[in-house]
């Protein structure tokens, strides 16, 4: 199976903090709660890696992704492109 590394690094992270942010739970998700009359309530809004099933974060800015899901990924990392610099690298083979 082809995989592909994401790499990527946010250029202009203090100027772009709400589109880091948008970003960042694009990709990973988050969790939510509210208040309602009988408590709180809680749910968790799934990222791209919840949703593509062999997609992996490696390290804090670099994803592994099944040949499948590349086009999500692309257009993911297409939309972010003025707040990302991305390197994206086609791994063939694991030696270990």
């Amino acid at each position: 199976m082809v995989y592909y590394l994401y790499i990527y690094d946010c250029r202009h992270a203090r100027q772009a903090n709400a589109r880091r942010v948008s970003f960042t739970k694009d990709l990973y998700g988050f969790d939510y709660s509210w208040r309602t009359r009988t408590g709180v309530k809680q749910g968790r809004r799934r990222g791209l890696l919840d949703e593509c099933v062999g997609a992996k974060a490696v390290t804090d800015s670099a994803i592994l992704v099944p040949e499948e899901h590349r086009l999500v990924f692309d257009a993911l990392f297409r939309t972010y492109q003025d707040i990302l610099e991305t390197r994206i690298y086609e791994v063939l083979t694991e030696i270990r």
